[in-house]
């Protein structure tokens, strides 16, 4: 059983977060020391008037008002005090501090102490497999992990397996997936989100009656088929192949197998470029380059209708 859901800020001021398809919502209530975001409480009743479960969460050292772990959480317990027992409770953890571990748990011991609630703590696949979370990791809080493959929009939910593997922590309780998802009712970007549980699972997470348990679901990527072939969420058909790309001129790296998605940067002959699978999109060969914080397409050739390099732009190794 999986609860399918958003998450929100200032961003999506105006929007009916009720309205729209999902079963839980996350709303940014706080950052740092000061900031109290200003459509909280109305996506907050909006949610809760929807029946659907609630989020809350703390940006910690927002710019212009970073604190103590201890001012933060206590700024934090005073915003929310009104919603405490009622939802989930968050440190969103990204920041200029996103790698000073022992803050990120004396922000979370503090709120659990205060509020007897054990809170989730949001960070990117790559802080959690780069930082040293073993102080954390035994201590029975939640995990909420955030990766995007790329920045192609995906409309409604499509839930997906995570790239990769968790290093600290045995299982996560949520996963970020996108930050373009499109829902009805709402003209623009928004984060999806796939929570590994049902709605009594979570209530367990927004109260203090009882702790709960990490879900079983198991976060290493699926192991590819005999085949070693697999269809994306955007239905592109992929094949698994390790190999090296040096361009023979200028190409594009970018987030996404279009020729319209974002460059992340042009490369230039005697580069390289390590990938992990190929695949036609487009008319294009397509490469995939494994990133810290997702993946890199390159195009390495045009495409004949049987799925040939017909025209490569380097060689392979």
């Amino acid at each position: 059983m999986a609860l399918n859901g958003i998450d929100v800020a200032s961003y999506q001021t105006g929007m009916n977060v009720g309205t729209v398809a999902g079963d839980f919502v996350i709303v940014k209530a706080t950052g740092g020391t000061g900031y109290v975001n200003p459509s909280c409480n109305t996506h907050v009743e909006q949610t809760l008037k929807a029946d659907k479960k609630l989020g809350l969460y703390h940006f910690a050292h927002e710019s212009g008002c970073q604190g103590t772990a201890e001012q933060e959480a206590q700024f934090f317990i005073n915003s929310i005090k009104n919603y405490i027992g009622k939802a989930m409770l968050i440190l969103d953890f990204e920041s200029d501090n996103q790698t000073d571990t022992a803050w990120a748990k004396r922000w979370l011991d503090y709120v659990y102490a205060k509020t007897g609630i054990r809170p989730v703590l949001y960070i990117s696949l790559s802080n959690e497999n780069n930082a040293n979370w073993s102080n954390l990791a035994n201590d029975n809080y939640g995990l909420w992990i955030a990766q995007y493959n790329n920045y192609n929009i995906v409309n409604g939910f499509k839930p997906r397996d995570l790239y990769g593997n968790l290093k600290h922590f045995k299982s996560m309780a949520m996963f970020q997936y996108t930050s373009t998802g499109r829902l009805d009712g709402w003209g623009g970007n928004l984060d999806f989100d796939v929570f590994y549980g049902d709605k009594a699972t979570w209530d367990k997470y927004a109260t203090s009656t009882g702790t709960p348990k990490p879900q079983p679901k198991p976060t290493p990527a699926p192991k590819p088929s005999a085949s070693k072939t697999w269809v994306d969420a955007l239905g592109v058909k992929w094949t698994k192949e390790d190999g090296t790309f040096t361009p023979k001129g200028a190409v594009n790296l970018r987030w996404g197998t279009s020729t319209s998605s974002s460059v992340i940067t042009t490369l230039q002959p005697g580069n390289t470029v390590k990938y992990d699978a190929k695949c036609v999109s487009g008319g294009y060969i397509w490469v995939r380059q494994p990133r810290s914080n997702g993946y890199g397409y390159c195009a390495v050739g045009k495409a004949d209708s049987a799925g040939r390099n017909v025209d490569p732009y380097g060689t392979f190794k």
